[in-house]
This record gives C-alpha cells, sequence and structure tokens, in this order.
C-alpha cells in the first residue's frame, strides 16, 4: 500500500492529492474499523490505543464530509465564473470588430496600424482587458477617421465600459477559485489524516497476523493489492 511519510508536516499533507479515488478510501477505511474492533486486544499489545482505533469513525465521516464539499463545488461554478466565460465571448467578438473597422478606416495612416497592430498580437485575459480599453482611446483620438467610414463611435464607450467590467469580474472569478482551492486543501488533509490512522492500523494488523491469512487479509488495502497486480503482470 502507498503511505505517506509520517513524518511528512502539515503543509505538505494540504497540497498533497488522494493517491487514490476517495470514495474507495472510504469503504476501506470503513471495512477496516469493522474488521479490527474484533482484534482491538491483540492491536493494544503493540502499541495501538483503543481511542487510537475508535476514531476511525469520526476521521471517515469528516473526510467524507470535506469530499462532499469539494466535488459540490468543482461540478457548479459560481456565478462570477459563469459571467466572466460569457463575457470574454462578448469582448472578444467586439475587439474583432473594433480591430476590422479600425484596419479600414487607418488605412493610410502607417503609424496608426503599427498601434493597431501591437495591440491585436497582446493575448491572455489580462491583455484582452487592456485591450478594449486601448482600443477605446485609440478610437476616441481618432474619430473622425472613424466616423468616415460609418463606424459606430458608441461601441467605443461599450468598449470601455466591458474594460472595467470584465476587470471586476476576473477578480471576483479567482476569488472563486481560490475558495474552490481552500476546499481542496481541507478534502487532503482529511484524507491524509484518515489515510495516516488507517496505515498505522493496517501495519499493526499485518505484523499481528503474519501467520494468519484468515485475518491479515482485512489489513490490506484491495484497492493497492489489485494495483499493484496488474503492474505486475506482463502485457500478453
Amino acid at each position: 500500500m502507498s503511505t505517506i511519510n509520517p513524518r511528512t508536516n502539515s503543509e505538505e499533507i494540504k497540497s498533497t492529492r488522494p493517491n487514490q479515488p476517495v470514495a474507495s478510501f472510504l469503504q476501506e477505511a470503513e471495512n477496516l474499523y469493522i474488521w479490527c474492533v474484533d482484534d482491538i486486544p491483540e492491536l493494544i499489545k503493540v502499541g495501538i490505543d483503543e481511542a487510537f482505533i475508535n476514531e476511525l469513525p469520526q476521521r471517515i465521516e469528516a473526510c467524507r464530509k470535506a469530499q462532499t464539499i469539494w466535488e459540490t463545488k468543482l461540478k457548479t461554478p459560481g456565478e462570477a465564473q459563469l459571467q466572466w466565460k460569457l463575457k470574454v465571448y462578448e469582448a472578444q467578438k467586439l475587439i474583432t470588430e473594433l480591430l476590422h473597422s479600425m484596419r479600414f478606416a487607418f488605412r493610410n495612416e502607417a503609424d496608426l496600424l503599427g498601434t493597431i497592430k501591437y495591440i491585436a498580437k497582446e493575448s491572455g485575459y489580462a491583455s484582452l482587458i487592456q485591450d478594449l480599453y486601448n482600443l477605446s482611446v485609440l478610437g476616441r483620438s481618432n474619430s473622425q477617421l472613424l466616423t468616415a467610414v460609418g463606424f459606430d463611435l458608441d461601441l467605443l464607450d461599450t468598449a470601455s465600459a466591458k474594460s472595467e467590467e470584465l476587470t471586476a469580474l476576473w477578480a471576483q472569478s479567482k476569488n472563486e477559485k481560490q475558495y474552490l482551492n481552500e476546499t481542496a486543501v481541507l478534502r487532503n488533509k482529511a484524507f491524509w489524516y484518515l489515510h495516516q490512522q488507517v496505515a498505522k492500523i493496517r501495519s499493526a494488523g499485518q505484523y499481528i497476523f503474519r501467520h494468519r491469512k484468515d485475518r491479515s487479509i482485512g489489513y490490506v488495502s484491495q484497492f493497492w493489492k489489485h494495483k499493484n497486480k496488474r503492474r505486475s503482470t506482463p502485457d500478453k
């Protein structure tokens, strides 16, 4: 069975993802608790305190709740993230329209075309927000050229407004993602704290019943047993 070093500090535990599907691990932890209750006298003899074993149900429940919260947040994006995706799509369409119109309106102005080329080559969300603002300013500074080709100057106000809107949404979206990361950290901690407890009990049980396969089998992770077996089986 894969385990985490008992000397691993809490910060390392928080940043480590579970090493097996959480649902299967929780079931194995439940099974271990039911199995080891009958062996408490023997486990005590090798240093496993009865209270330590009795903590298993509480730690299992804590891990289960943390996993549920994480899954819920993962599957249901926040309002800011949903709005961000929608507004980014709208902003990209607007930038495309602005660039197309300005390239035509400024076709005889080399300096302006150079500015547009510089703006257009930028990429990323930060650049998207800045490009909207820059194109709005550029358009206002050369409104006569745009008016001459029938361009709707109100689009420049729209670009400026969208730039401000996206700035706020991006911040809110990042805050929501940070909260998702925090729920993942809590889930990881709950998993590894339970994992350490399970590993300790399993190790003791395997030692005590090393000559009794009928009892030692209950202290073996079936997940890792099957996984390691598949790894060791050569491809045909």
